[in-house]
């Protein structure tokens, strides 16, 4: 198949063939490493050339396809008159991509995630137009992943955005730039701090405070995560042992990890390492994914679960209710924990509140732990506890906080339902 060299001599070789005439697609197989990690080198070629031939055939009669590099491709349209042609072909490509392909007698499934540039600027050359048809592709994974997204200038904002975070991130680990704040998480039942999710915070130098979800998707994309999850994993699990030592257990620690962590050969050996080098319960540890993350990949990520569960370590699926939204298949994977997102917990007093009873009522019976995120609301906990919700987690009762924050609030919050209620009429007799 024609590579990158080749595209860029076809426009050499023909001035007459007009930028503004053209529509491109900026093709990405998603988790396409993964595939390698999980079944080697050569049978990740074989995709390679299966999901070449199919897009050779899907872009018939008059595209023309090519292979970039790795598992990206670019397909070329003429385009002199149809405006959204880049759209509407976009689209009939990922359908195309809905069929299985058979690779070495393996059915498997192939998600593709699509950047597209429309008939641009006349100014615009064709490297431009390749930088900003990829730029467009990690939109399209930004927003879930099998999508496609139209290219525009905002766009090419954010990418200068992130790669300033990437450039300065590179170094703030070893500037200790990254710290740990910690959200406590209120048992219900039993009137008590039951534990913290570990949140990572990240205070540039240059930059200021910049944003979690901005440096963690530069992380994920630069293999950064991967030191910065470990090193997460190893504060937030000393901090637990520093609070064990002064007195104050059982308590637990949830940290959130990424599919790249996950898909690291050493990442559950290190994880045990961790906790016997600390001498610290792996009952006591939760490890946090998402329900995207988890169903996108999740023959991928099942696994690695199960491996981590063998050792002990709990699993708790982050963020439910954000993405598939699916009881069905919470028997089939090894959690201990379920947290409900905030946008369920905010139907409480609505229509919709059946809705967290019933998630609630079968995460009883299939015994999981059940997380509120988000709660705000004084009037949303005693909701809660009556349909059997274990565990609060908002700022109603605590924003994240510092180490020292945190032995702050262990100190003085003995009675922590009882606090709450008192704060909140306290906050309403001063208004």
């Amino acid at each position: 198949m024609p590579n990158k060299n080749s595209l860029l001599k076809f426009f050499k070789e023909n001035h007459k063939t007009s930028i503004h005439d053209i529509s491109l697609l900026y093709i990405d197989i998603d988790n396409f490493r993964y595939i390698n990690q999980t079944e080697g080198h050569e049978f990740g070629s074989q995709v390679l050339l299966e999901v070449s031939k199919r897009l050779a055939l899907l872009a018939k009669p008059n595209g023309r396809v090519y292979h970039l590099s790795g598992d990206e491709f670019v397909i070329i349209y003429n385009n002199p008159s149809e405006t959204g042609l880049g759209e509407v072909m976009a689209a009939y490509i990922q359908a195309g991509f809905k069929k299985s392909f058979d690779i070495s007698d393996k059915e498997l499934y192939i998600n593709i995630s699509i950047g597209v540039v429309e008939r641009p600027a006349e100014n615009m050359t064709i490297q431009q137009m390749l930088e900003a048809a990829e730029v467009a592709m990690y939109r399209a994974k930004e927003t879930g992943k099998n999508k496609y997204a139209l290219y525009d200038i905002t766009m090419s904002r954010t990418l200068a955005e992130r790669t300033s975070i990437i450039k300065h991130m590179r170094h703030a680990i070893e500037q200790n730039e990254f710290e740990i704040h910690y959200q406590p998480q209120l048992d219900l039942f039993f009137d008590r701090i039951d534990g913290f999710e570990a949140l990572l915070r990240w205070n540039s130098k240059e930059l200021g405070w910049v944003a979690p979800d901005q440096f963690i998707k530069a992380a994920e994309a630069t293999q950064l995560i991967v030191p910065l999850g470990a090193w997460v994993i190893r504060n937030a699990c000393a901090f637990l042992k520093k609070l064990d030592d002064m007195g104050y257990s059982p308590l637990n620690m949830s940290v959130n990890v990424s599919i790249i962590q996950l898909m690291q050969d050493d990442f559950v050996p290190t994880v045990q390492d961790t906790l016997e080098f600390l001498e610290l319960s792996p009952e006591n540890l939760e490890l946090e994914i998402t329900e995207s993350l988890l169903m996108e990949s999740f023959d991928l990520v099942m696994p690695k679960l199960e491996e981590l569960r063998k050792i002990g370590v709990r699993i708790a699926l982050d963020d439910f209710g954000t993405g598939y939204s699916s009881l069905s298949y919470l028997s089939q994977i090894p959690i201990t924990t379920l947290k409900l997102d905030k946008s369920f917990i905010n139907k409480i007093g609505t229509k919709e509140e059946g809705l967290i009873e019933s998630i609630l009522h079968m995460c009883k019976r299939l015994n999981l732990c059940t997380v509120a995120e988000g709660v705000e609301k004084n009037s949303q906990i005693p909701i809660l506890k009556e349909m059997g919700c274990h565990k609060i987690q908002g700022y109603l009762f605590s924003k994240p906080l510092t180490e020292e924050g945190i032995i702050n609030l262990l100190q003085t919050a003995p009675t922590l339902v009882d606090d709450i209620y008192l704060l909140d009429s306290q906050n309403k007799q001063r208004k």
